[in-house]
This record gives C-alpha cells, sequence and structure tokens, in this order.
C-alpha cells in the first residue's frame, strides 16, 4: 500500500490519466480509486468530490 503521504498525488495523477483517456463525465471515482491503489475513503479524506 503506498504511504498516506503520496496518495494525494496517486490520486490525483490517476484522475488526470483517467480524464484525459476517457472524459470528465465518464470517470468515476471507483475507477480513479482503482488506478491509484487507494480505497474510496482515501479519495473522500482529500477531496470533497469528484
Amino acid at each position: 500500500m503506498p504511504r498516506v503521504s503520496d496518495m494525494k498525488k496517486r490520486l490525483t495523477d490517476a484522475a488526470l490519466d483517467l480524464m484525459w483517456e476517457n472524459s470528465y463525465g465518464t470517470t468515476s471515482v471507483e475507477a480513479i480509486c482503482e488506478r491509484a491503489g487507494a480505497k474510496k475513503g482515501s479519495f473522500y479524506y482529500f477531496f470533497k468530490s469528484k
């Protein structure tokens, strides 16, 4: 599991990659978390929403 200090960057990078590959509308929080290797709770710890 990645370090907590790296997780926000991993989530951000995953979101940007997925939105670039697909689109904002088709990118889900679940897909972002899967790409980043994070749990959904980690996403909402750092971000209020997608």
